[in-house]
């Protein structure tokens, strides 16, 4: 199998010796959050990441990032030591991020394996990366999916295109269910049977059930496309997708109810709708000014949701070691829907956004970035830094606040307000 071959190429080249250019390094991050409620009211994580790059061949290149984590809360699996297709519920304990083996040939390059497959153009909201799922297990910190796939860029003169192929679906993990950041809402129901038996009403036991996802075949290939133009003040480019839509469907079906324990059991079942997307994004240079916008179509053949426009624009500023941008992203459209994908990452728009920072990687780096929701009125903020201790270690903190109606996307998450604390060894 070529999943099999790709891994087979990556260990040898663990073996190779130093006239083969390979280089490594390891990170080892940890950090905790101490929030103002819920339980637990402290969680620690930790994370190690070994990286490997390394040519073997003058026209072939290997790149590997196999990554370990750990927590004190259970939101990472410890049962599971790996997920290959990252289909569970929970985060396993180590992924790959990338297990790539490349090959160039002129103006193309090649690429085969694990690998994040990441098209967009502007900082906040990316209408046209729908290939690479994410992880929202802590929605404040996203992290992303590397589905096996197939990469082809091309670059001739002042003209690019990329094609990429992704053989099996793995949707976007969502947060854990019943924790922190995915209460169960209502968290009960009125029972039926009620005076005659039971409780007035019944506390909801939810659980995932089934999953619907689908399977490997020429049907169910994602692809995509994408090619574009730069010139001396800016860049253009043209994208199409058709596969499915990374945040999966929910479809809620209670079960029987327990009178005796007062409950009424609710299984989540997980699906996915297939989606196919269209779009344009750029940017335009202007001095110290970049603006940019990147927007798409969205279309689900099937009927699960309404077709939409998604886009965001911004402007960007920069000089020296200082760097600000401001944003705005909406959807058009996308109103009678009957079922409604779980994608956290932009059911919170029409939105402002604004990012601002200063430093290099040997100083102080300092960091502020907030989300305004223009018609609900909720956003978050959150202002960081960190500071170099020595030669391999950074240590610093960071503080988010979170405000809106207690229906509104982020204001549902007003008590989740938190400090954290990391540090990050390098070699």
């Amino acid at each position: 199998m070529l999943r099999r071959a790709i891994l087979a190429s990556a260990l040898a080249v663990l073996a190779a010796d130093a006239a083969r250019a390979v280089e490594t390094g390891l990170t080892i991050e940890s950090w905790g959050d101490a929030y103002r409620h819920g339980d637990p009211a402290v969680q620690g994580w930790l994370r190690e990441t070994f990286k490997l790059s390394a040519s073997p061949a003058p026209r072939v290149f290997v790149r590997v990032a196999w990554m370990i984590e750990a927590d004190t809360h259970g939101e990472i699996s410890r049962d599971d030591l790996y997920d290959d297709d990252d289909r569970a519920i929970l985060r396993s304990a180590s992924r790959f991020r990338d297990l790539i083996l490349g090959f160039r040939a002129g103006p193309a390059t090649v690429e085969l394996g694990k690998q994040r497959l990441t098209w967009g153009r502007t900082s906040f909201i990316n209408a046209t990366d729908n290939l690479t799922p994410r992880d929202w297990t802590d929605p404040l910190d996203e992290q992303r999916l590397s589905p096996w796939s197939a990469r082809l860029s091309v670059e001739k003169g002042r003209a690019w295109g990329e094609a990429a192929l992704v053989p099996r679906y793995a949707p976007s993990r969502l947060p854990v269910l019943g924790g922190r950041w995915f209460a169960i809402e209502p968290a009960t129901l009125p029972n039926p049977s009620y005076p005659a038996a039971g409780p007035p009403s019944l506390a909801i036991d939810a659980a995932y059930g089934a999953d619907d996802f689908p399977g490997v075949g020429w049907d169910t290939l994602q692809g995509a496309l994408r090619a574009g133009w730069r010139g001396p003040r800016g860049e253009i480019a043209a994208s199409w997708f058709r596969g499915f839509d990374d945040a999966p469907l929910l479809t809620a079906t209670p079960g029987v109810p327990d009178l005796v324990r007062g409950t009424v059991p609710v299984k989540i079942d997980r699906s996915a709708a297939r989606l196919e997307v269209s779009g344009l994004d750029g940017e335009v240079f202007a001095g110290s000014w970049i603006v940019r916008g990147e927007g798409a179509y969205f279309h689900y053949p099937a009927g699960e949701r309404d077709g939409f426009f998604l886009y965001q624009v911004e402007g960007q500023w920069s000089r020296g070691s200082w760097l600000a941008i401001a944003g705005y992203g909406d959807t058009i459209g996308s109103a009678g829907t009957v079922l409604a994908p779980t994608s956290l990452d932009f059911a919170f728009l029409p939105a402002l956004f604004l990012r601002a920072s200063y430093g290099d990687a040997t100083e102080w780096q300092v960091a502020a970035d907030a989300v305004y929701g223009v018609d609900e009125h909720d956003g978050f903020a959150r202002l960081s830094g960190s500071y170099p201790l020595a030669g391999h270690v950074r240590a610093g903190g960071e503080a988010a606040v979170l405000w809106g109606a207690p229906r509104t996307f982020f204001g549902r998450w007003r008590d989740n307000d938190r400090l954290r604390v990391f540090v990050t060894f390098s070699f």
